[in-house]
């Protein structure tokens, strides 16, 4: 009787109104709570009428009910990936090849997952794996050639674009990833293939995106623009074009467009912070400082811990050199890692996972911050109080700059809450404001200038500030090296962790 229920529920699953299942599935599971396949099949009807969360629980419930099977880590980890969770689906997914070794659905969205995740290179493996069970499989094809674009290898990127071509010509999100690889070698052909897809595909959002940033990158900022533009006439508001016109505004002097567009991004997508960071930049420019001040907020939103002593530890000052002594050794330093803005210095990838003993304890300071941050901040209706997250998870790095050295202007958005802990510093800090962190410097790019407002560092204090806010700190003299440890708030799918490029 229950296999008829479920062969009825998922005819109806399929269909156009999926949530007619639901009632079925609900009393199947009434008396059979435990049921993997009806969770499954209550998970697919979910993740078809859009109740995510709803989704996500059935299909992890399957998963913990019928632990041994792939294809119910599989599921999980595929709504995971698509609702943006790309660790939590990383792990199933793991879990499913430790099962299923031999399965090239599951190693491609592996790769894509740690693509997503600012890992390409770590992705490559598994995709080259992937291909060699089964040549011809498209996702895996696509897949590596985004890893290995990431990763500078764009010419061999797009000779395997060309064999997952062959196998589905007409892919259009295949040819503008081939367009990415091809840009990198070689943009003006990318702008010609481009504008060929837009001659036959106007409306579609990313090819004008790509193009608008050809064309930004070629230094025609009038023709992005009028790309930028003219697709959200065309097309509605594209959250990705929205942030670069606004952003190109602002470099053109437009500053009263940019304040314009950047509070309707804010309004369509309130979670996602990029926009409020272009905001502070239009109203600096535009010489607005009593809006910027309130969109700022600079009194409210930056909160100063200053920590006495440390669980576990003799002293704060113990840990403050076991964290020193851990972060100079770690092997991921990098020194003036590409695309990012510290000049004259080094930073670590990720370390929030680290094991050592104090950077163990100083992502539990770091997490508990960021909660108590959470709970005190109370309902609101400045945009950063819409956007506090519900979900999060913690990325951190670490920075040690030589005499001399600097942080350029830079903010941590989309991610909503950033922090930063000194647990060194070199004399002339103290003394004078020399490598002291300063709040609301605009970086070149977009003019300069700025509030800058100057916070000084000190041996065991925590600074906790907004993402969106652009930040920076002054070179100093010496000949003591600069350490810092920073961290964000990472918001369940819409941030993004640190990671070096590599």
């Amino acid at each position: 009787m229950s296999e008829r229920v479920l062969q009825n529920a998922a005819q109806l699953a399929q269909g156009p109104k999926p949530e007619l299942a639901r009632p079925l599935i609900t009393n199947l599971l009434a008396t059979a709570p435990d049921d993997a396949d009806a969770l499954t099949l209550l998970g697919i009807i979910e993740q078809r009428a859009g109740n995510i969360p709803a989704a996500l629980a059935a299909l992890g419930r399957a998963r913990e009910c019928d632990p041994a099977n792939p294809a119910r880590l599989g599921n999980h980890a595929l709504a995971l990936k698509r609702a943006g969770h790309f660790n939590e689906a990383i792990t199933a997914l793991q879990e499913a090849l430790a099962l299923r070794p031999r399965a090239p659905v599951t190693l491609a969205n592996l790769g894509a997952c740690l693509i997503e995740t600012g890992r390409p290179g770590e992705a490559v493996p598994h995709l080259e794996r992937a291909l060699e069970i089964d040549d011809r499989h498209f996702d895996s094809l696509n897949n590596l050639a985004i890893a290995l674009t990431r990763i500078g290898k764009a010419a061999e990127a797009l000779r395997i674009y060309d064999r997952a071509l062959m196998l589905r010509a007409d892919h259009l999100e295949t040819r503008l990833n081939r367009i990415d690889a091809l840009a990198v070698l070689d943009s003006h052909a990318a702008v010609n293939e481009v504008k060929a897809m837009l001659a036959r595909y106007p409306e579609h959002p990313r090819a004008s995106n790509q193009l608008g940033m050809l064309l930004e990158a070629q230094g025609e900022r009038d023709d992005a623009i009028e790309i930028y533009r003219s697709s959200i006439d065309k097309a509605g508001l594209f959250h990705p074009i929205g942030v670069n016109l606004t952003r190109v505004l602002v470099q053109t002097g437009r500053y009263r467009e940019a304040i314009t567009l950047a509070d309707q991004l804010i309004s369509d997508l309130p979670s996602v912070t990029t926009p409020m960071a272009l905001k502070c930049a239009a109203l600096a420019r535009a010489g607005l400082h009593t809006d910027l001040e309130a969109m700022l907020d600079l009194d409210r939103f930056v909160k100063i811990i200053d920590f006495e002593e440390i669980d576990g530890f003799a002293s704060r000052k113990t840990f403050d050199a076991e964290l020193a002594r851990e972060l100079s050794g770690h092997t991921s330093l990098t020194f003036d890692p590409k695309g990012l803005v510290t000049r004259q210095g080094w930073q670590s990838d990720d370390l929030a996972d680290a094991t050592t003993p104090a950077l163990s304890a100083l992502i539990n300071l770091a997490k508990n911050a960021i909660s108590t941050y959470l709970t005190n901040l109370p309902e609101g209706d400045h945009p950063f109080q819409m956007a506090r997250p519900d979900k999060w998870s913690l990325t951190m790095w670490g920075t040690i700059l030589n005499p001399g050295g600097e942080v350029g202007a830079h903010i941590h958005a989309p991610n909503w809450l950033s922090g930063v802990y000194y647990p060194d510093l070199p004399n002339v800090v103290s003394a004078s404001e020399e490598g002291w962190l300063v709040m609301g410097a605009l970086p070149n790019e977009l003019g300069g200038g700025g509030i800058q407002r100057r916070y000084e560092p000190a041996a065991g204090r925590m600074i906790l500030f907004p993402s969106y806010i652009w930040h920076g700190t002054l070179p100093f003299s010496g000949d003591q090296p600069r350490l810092s440890i920073a961290f964000d708030c990472v918001p369940m799918g819409v941030g993004r962790p640190h990671r070096l490029e590599r």
